[in-house]
């Protein structure tokens, strides 16, 4: 009798952890359906149910899903090393209780040509690149670009966050000094030193420094949910680490501090820690 009982509680364990395993799957939406290069992937996820945690994998990495209202959002990056192209995203998925699944979709990647800049720098500018000094400013600054803020503060389109003229664009191939540099990773704006930066949305500033060699006055906000915007050779800060910053608030001036030809700021956004194309986000789909 205590055999046949203990199948029967054993039949109903495995029926009750079957029916959690073919819960339904979260509605799955994603923007723009064909991406470039330098371009980000909206995907959202509507759950039927209270979601415990949610991740998509993409480009051999891990992007967790974070909670915006009752919807779960990520922006995902499709980075300067991205192949044009049919690409999959795995999305995987957990519920409250025990339900969990996968769906993979595709997303075909349009091609860009970025093109290519070839830049002459004094021999002193271009030592500053093996400077020790700038071993600490990139650990600074990767660690700025690592932060994911559970709050989602942008909402809108960002800010140019300076009228002026694009005297380098994203992407472009850099030469220096005839030599293969780089791919550069945001945009170049040319404007009299001196003038305004403004934030180009909400966050919360995650560096401020004005001691850099290479990158020169640096501020870097967070702007939640994995996206930052970087702001550099700047003459001038007008916030520090920690400030709550409004989207079109004065964060500091343009310069030409550090490694710089002229007066500029450079601006860069990054999701994940991915450069992505700043005009994009001053211009983004319908979500």
């Amino acid at each position: 009798m205590r055999n046949g009982r203990g199948l029967f509680t054993a039949v109903l364990v495995m029926a009750l952890w079957a029916a959690a395993r073919v819960a339904a799957a979260p509605e799955i939406t994603f923007v723009p359906e064909n991406p470039r290069v330098g371009d980000v992937v909206f995907i959202t996820l509507r759950p039927e149910e209270g979601l415990l945690r949610a991740a998509c994998s993409w480009g051999g990495k891990s992007y967790p899903f974070l909670a915006t209202g009752d919807l779960f959002a990520l922006a995902l990056p499709v980075s300067l090393r991205s192949t044009s192209g049919a690409h999959r995203a795995t999305v995987y998925w957990k519920y409250i209780g025990g339900g969990m699944g996968k769906a993979t979709v595709s997303i075909q990647v349009e091609a860009r040509d970025f093109g290519v800049q070839h830049l002459q720098l004094s021999r002193k500018q271009e030592k500053t690149y093996s400077d020790p000094e700038v071993k600490r400013e990139r650990r600074l600054i990767a660690s700025a670009l690592d932060r994911v803020g559970q709050e989602r503060w942008w909402q809108e389109s960002f800010l140019m966050p300076v009228e002026g003229r694009i005297s380098t664009g994203f992407g472009l191939q850099r030469y220096i000094n005839n030599r293969l540099s780089y791919r550069h990773r945001g945009l170049d704006i040319a404007a009299p030193e001196g003038t305004p930066v403004r934030a180009a949305a909400d966050g919360v500033v995650s560096l401020a420094d004005d001691s850099f060699v290479l990158h020169g006055q640096t501020v870097i906000v967070d702007h939640g949910h994995g996206i930052s915007t970087l702001y550099i050779h700047l003459s001038q800060l007008a916030v520090g680490d920690g400030e709550r910053v409004r989207r079109g608030q004065t964060i500091g001036r343009v310069g030409a501090t550090g490694v710089a030809t002229g007066p500029h700021l450079h601006f860069a956004v990054y999701a994940y820690h991915e450069a992505v194309d700043p005009l994009f986000w001053t211009h983004l789909p319908a979500r």
